[in-house]
C-alpha cells in the first residue's frame, strides 16, 4: 500500500442528545484520526481516485517523481517530471527543467487539481508558473468530478511555454533597487524583509531573474518551520508560492 492510499470514510456528527448536525467528519481509518470536519456540500475525492485518474490520462507524458503528505495525510502533494525531457536555457548556464505538482485535501484547505512547476537545476530551485495561467482545480462542493485533466493539461501547455520566454525577458531587466525595496516591504514582515534584502544585495546577479531566483531559493533551501511541524514544510512553501511568488508575476516592476 502506497502511503496515500490509506482509507478515509465520512460519518455525520451527532450532538450529544443523539440530533444529527449538519457537518461530517472526515476520518482516517488506519489511525483513526479525524482529519477535519466539514459542511454538508463537501464531496469527498480521495487521494487514490485523484491519482489514479491524472496517472490514467497522463501517464504517457508524465512520472511521478515524489509524493508528499501533510497535516496527518490531509493534504496531498504529488510531484511528476516530464517523460521526454523538457529543459529551456534561461541564460547561459541557467537550465530550468519542467514538471507538474498534483494537489488534494480532505480538510479544503485545498482543491484538486494541478499546477505547471519547474527545477532550476543550477541550485535545485523549485520554481513556479503562475496560476492564474497553469493552474487546474476544482473544488469539494457539490457533484464535484476530477476535471478533464488531459484536455486541460494540453490547452495548458502553450500558456506555460510562455512562461519560459518571459524569464527569459526577466534576465535583461534590472529592476530600481527602490522598487525592489516597495515590493518586498509591501510583501513580507519585518524579519523576512531583513532576509530577502540581504539575500539580494549579496547576488551577483540583480535582474528580475536573480530576485526571483532569490526568492525561490530561499522558499526551496532556507524556509523554516515550527519544531515538530517539519511534517508540513511543503504545505509553508505551497503558501508562499501562491502568496508571494505568483504577485511576483504580477507586480508593476516599472
Amino acid at each position: 500500500m502506497n502511503k496515500y492510499d490509506f482509507e478515509v470514510v465520512e460519518k455525520r456528527l451527532k450532538t450529544e442528545e443523539g440530533l444529527i448536525a449538519p457537518n461530517k467528519a472526515i476520518i482516517r481509518t488506519d489511525t483513526n484520526k479525524i482529519l477535519s470536519v466539514m459542511g454538508e456540500d463537501y464531496t469527498l475525492i480521495k487521494h487514490k481516485e485523484v491519482i489514479d485518474n491524472f496517472e490514467t490520462a497522463l501517464g504517457d507524458r508524465l512520472e511521478k517523481s515524489g509524493i508528499t503528505l501533510c497535516k496527518q495525510g490531509a493534504v496531498l502533494f504529488a510531484k511528476y517530471t516530464f517523460k521526454n525531457e523538457r529543459a529551456i536555457e534561461v541564460k547561459v548556464g541557467d537550465v530550468v527543467n519542467f514538471g507538474v505538482e498534483l494537489f488534494n485535501s480532505y480538510d479544503g484547505s485545498l482543491p484538486v487539481g494541478f499546477v505547471f512547476t519547474a527545477l532550476q537545476l543550477v541550485c535545485s530551485n523549485g520554481m513556479i508558473v503562475p496560476k492564474t495561467i497553469s493552474r487546474l482545480a476544482v473544488k469539494h462542493i457539490g457533484k464535484a468530478n476530477i476535471p478533464n485533466i488531459r484536455e486541460g493539461f494540453i490547452k495548458r501547455l502553450p500558456m506555460f511555454e510562455k512562461t519560459a520566454e518571459r524569464w527569459k525577458e526577466w534576465t535583461t531587466i534590472t529592476p530600481d533597487m527602490g522598487v525592489v525595496n516597495d515590493f518586498i516591504k509591501s510583501t513580507f514582515g519585518k524579519r523576512l524583509r531583513e532576509v530577502i534584502s540581504a539575500k539580494y544585495s549579496s547576488s551577483r546577479d540583480k535582474s528580475l531573474w536573480g530576485l526571483f531566483s532569490a526568492l525561490t531559493y530561499y522558499n526551496t533551501h532556507e524556509k523554516k518551520v515550527h519544531k515538530g511541524n517539519e511534517a508540513n514544510k511543503r504545505l509553508g512553501q505551497w503558501n508562499f508560492e501562491q502568496r508571494v511568488l505568483d504577485r511576483f508575476y504580477k507586480y508593476n516592476w516599472n
